[in-house]
């Protein structure tokens, strides 16, 4: 995708990213550290976690994946400036994903806490009572999308994966759109951005001319955006809009939780914008030709990596997000759809 217009501000998170490697620990600005931490056996291999730091308060936002090596990471790096980690006063995550929200409760434990997610940010994948039950659901619904029979269970949900995401801390706060957070020296305004996950948060830091972006808008990925089981409806939907509401403050630099620090984020939305335009297009298409099955459709279309290099969860992803773009068609009224959509 188009970067050409964007600035590089976390130059060594782009040298470390190429290289496969964990960038450094970095100060931000006076009183924002970046901290990788690590995400195991994931093509992203890391999440961006923030610490916001006074002489009072320390907050973390996404503080990642849990792991020993991960809460090693955000100690090691919070020592460095004289905090410990029984210090850390609040956390707030970006959006209900375990390589976000993973280490909350393990922090919370540790130094007692606050955790804080959108107001609108829910269990959607994890609400759920039998485990077990819930996998061949979720395999039933991979038969109706076409997923040959062999392939079935590597698409649906695993139970680790399942108790992963039931194991995640809920919140003890909400944070709802426009509010206005001051904490650890900072003054955050919270904005609603709805897409890649039903509450996903940014965090805006308008006295640095700064935005905590979560995985809203990444400088080379597109953000996955699914149709999942008990989410939204009409995800993609929410993301256009969403997409579209930060048209302002390009000049800000943007801080992701994953791959680097950029600015151009007006410019970087209308390149996702246009990414989702190009794949809808595609997407309908395909559904022309008479595909019948959200994987059918899937197969069809053009992946970067290629479709037969998809397995495991990028197979999940890539048949949740082709779903959630022909349910898009449908609510647009442009296509009857496939079998296993939801009523809009």
């Amino acid at each position: 995708m188009p970067t050409s217009h964007l600035e590089i501000t976390g130059v060594k998170q782009k040298q470390a990213w190429q290289d496969k490697v964990l960038p450094p620990v970095e100060l931000v600005r006076p009183g924002l550290l970046s901290i990788p931490v690590i995400f195991p056996d994931n093509p992203m291999r890391y999440t961006l976690c923030y610490a916001l730091f006074d002489n009072q308060d320390c907050v973390i936002v996404d503080p990642g994946f849990d792991s020993n090596e991960g809460q090693q990471q955000i100690a090691q790096a919070l020592h460095n400036i004289n905090i410990d980690i029984s210090e850390i006063s609040g956390i707030i995550a970006t959006h209900f994903h375990h390589d976000h929200l993973g280490m909350a409760a393990r922090l919370a434990r540790a130094s007692g806490a606050w955790i804080a997610l959108g107001e609108d940010e829910r269990r959607y994948i994890s609400d759920f009572e039998d485990v077990h039950a819930e996998v061949l659901k979720d395999q039933a619904r991979m038969k109706v999308w076409g997923v040959p029979h062999e392939r079935r269970a590597e698409a649906a949900m695993s139970v680790d994966g399942l108790m992963l995401m039931k194991n995640l801390a809920d919140p003890d706060l909400r944070l709802a759109d426009g509010q206005q957070l001051e904490t650890a020296g900072s003054q955050l305004r919270i904005s609603a951005s709805p897409g890649h996950t039903p509450g996903h948060i940014c965090l805006w830091d308008d006295d640095h001319e700064l935005v905590l972006a979560g995985d809203h808008v990444l400088p080379r990925i597109s953000p996955n955006v699914s149709l999942e089981i008990r989410g939204d409806t009409d995800p993609l939907r929410k993301n256009i809009a969403s997409l579209k509401r930060i048209a302002e403050n390009n000049h800000y630099e943007v801080a992701p939780a994953h791959e680097y620090r950029f600015r151009g984020i007006a410019d970087r939305a209308d390149a996702l914008l246009q990414h989702i335009q190009s794949r809808s297009d595609e997407v309908l298409d395909i559904l022309a030709q008479g595909a019948p099955s959200v994987h059918e459709v899937a197969r069809r279309l053009s992946w970067s990596r290629g479709w037969d290099s998809l397995g495991k969860l990028q197979f999940r992803l890539a048949l949740s997000e082709t779903a959630a773009h022909v349910q898009y068609l449908v609510t647009s009224g442009i296509h009857e759809g496939v079998p296993g959509l939801p009523h809009a």
